[in-house]
Order: structure tokens, then C-alpha cells, then sequence
């Protein structure tokens, strides 16, 4: 054999080689890319589905829960096709069952009045602005009309300042309870700051200010200028380990599919 020949004969099994690895490697990389979208969609779904369960534990409108849980649906749909050819989560078929979702929603056995915590008043916020966004995504991929967008954001705004309020409100009850005239100041005073500075106009706007205008002034002359309903509501709330629906109260408490 020529010296060209040996050459030849040694160099194109290696090169052959060589482009199988390159090869593999790029579809290894093109895998992993698609692992990665796959699992961003995912994390998007399961966000979406705790905001979903915290709005199903404070309030009962099925209309925008029904959108919303939709959408979730969708996205764990989108993360199965998103998952490379061949992967074992793929052939394991649908990872989200939305009917125990919709049968919460449809019992709609009614909505918390106030949060236990501040710390639960930070998670509010929170999920109801991850809802808020999906809408806004919603009306860009044309699943709902602009139209509804703006009624479903102007009631969960609602909704989240209705929470705050009387959230703040119950606390500074409690603290007047007590007699620690400071902190019942500074609750009502939050939560009037939040009506002030909200900046949509409902009805109940400017009643709910001078009722807490009274609240703050009662403090000071000795007398009482509201019910105990919002306070008891609030103890009963931090009484309670679990939430309507069987829903844990307690963010950090992982849900079981």
C-alpha cells in the first residue's frame, strides 16, 4: 500500500468519527436547549397554578379562574410538546389533570375577607400580579379579547385592595383592642394610604376613607367607631392551618398533583 493510501486509511475512519461526535454533540446541545425552554415553560405553569390556588382561596369569581386555569392547562400542554423527542417525560403523557382544579372553582364556597399576616399580604400581591400578567399574554395570543383583559384586571386590582384594606383595617382593630393606640393608628393610616393612592375610582372609595378618618379619631377620645367582625375574622384566619378548598394557608406548603 502507497504511503497516500495508508494515509487515506487512517484518516477517514478518524474523520468519520470526529464528524459522529461533532454530530452528536449538536443534538445533545439542541436537546438540552430544548430541556431548558421545556422546563421555563413549566416554571411559568406551576407560578401560574399557585397564584391560581391562592386567587381560589380568597375569592369566587369563576369567570377569570376559569380563564386562568385554562391557561395553566395550556402551558403544561406546551411543556410536554416542548420536551426533545424520545425523553421519558414526554412518554409519560398529560402531567396536569385540570378537573379537580374546576371542581374547587365551581364549589365557590366563599372568599376570605382578610389575610393573616403581612407576610400573606406580600404573597397576595405577588400571585395577583402574576395573574395580571398571564391576562396581559392572554390578549396578545388573541385567547381573550382586550375588552375582558381590562374587566378581569380592574376586579383582581379591586380584589387586592379590598384585601390590603381590610386586612390592615382587622389589624389595627386588634391593636385598639389591646389599647396600643400607636399601632391602630399606623394600620388604619396604611390602609387609608392605599385607598388615597389607588387610582381607580369605585364607589365605596371615599366612604371607606372617612370611616377610617373615624376609626383613627375614635382612638383619641375614647370612643368606638366600628365592629369587631374584621378583628374576629382575622383570628379566625391565624387560627386556621388550612384554607378553604383544603388549600394550605402556609405558602411554603407544597401541593400534591
Amino acid at each position: 500500500m502507497s504511503a497516500i493510501g495508508l494515509v487515506v486509511a487512517i484518516a477517514l475512519p478518524v474523520a468519520l468519527l470526529l464528524t459522529g461526535l461533532v454530530w452528536y454533540g449538536r443534538r445533545q446541545q439542541e436537546k438540552d436547549t430544548q430541556r431548558a425552554m421545556a422546563r421555563s415553560i413549566r416554571q411559568s405553569a406551576d407560578d401560574l397554578l399557585d397564584a391560581l390556588e391562592f386567587l381560589i382561596m380568597v375569592d369566587d369569581f369563576r369567570e377569570v379562574q376559569l380563564v386562568v386555569l385554562d391557561r395553566v392547562d395550556h402551558l403544561y400542554s406546551l411543556y410536554v410538546e416542548n420536551l426533545p423527542a424520545g425523553d421519558p417525560l414526554a412518554a409519560e403523557g398529560p402531567v396536569f389533570d385540570p378537573e379537580p382544579y374546576r371542581a374547587k372553582i365551581e364549589a365557590a364556597k366563599g372568599k376570605r375577607k382578610v389575610l393573616k399576616s403581612d407576610r400573606e399580604l406580600r404573597l397576595a400581591r405577588r400571585q395577583i400580579g402574576r395573574i395580571l400578567k398571564a391576562l396581559s399574554v392572554m390578549v396578545k395570543k388573541k385567547v381573550i379579547s382586550e375588552t375582558a383583559m381590562l374587566e378581569y384586571r380592574r376586579y383582581l386590582r379591586l380584589t387586592l385592595l379590598e384585601r390590603e384594606v381590610d386586612t390592615y383595617t382587622a389589624q389595627g382593630d386588634v391593636a385598639a383592642g389591646r389599647g396600643d393606640v400607636i399601632t391602630a393608628t399606623n394600620y388604619y393610616k396604611a390602609a387609608k394610604k392605599l385607598l388615597i393612592e389607588f387610582d381607580l375610582q369605585y364607589p365605596e372609595k371615599n366612604e371607606r376613607i372617612r370611616k377610617l378618618s373615624r376609626r383613627t379619631a375614635s382612638l383619641y377620645e375614647g370612643g368606638k367607631e366600628h365592629e369587631d367582625n374584621l378583628a374576629k375574622e382575622l383570628s379566625r384566619e391565624a387560627e386556621d392551618e388550612k384554607g378553604v378548598f383544603g388549600i394550605p394557608v402556609n405558602p411554603t406548603e407544597k401541593k400534591k398533583f
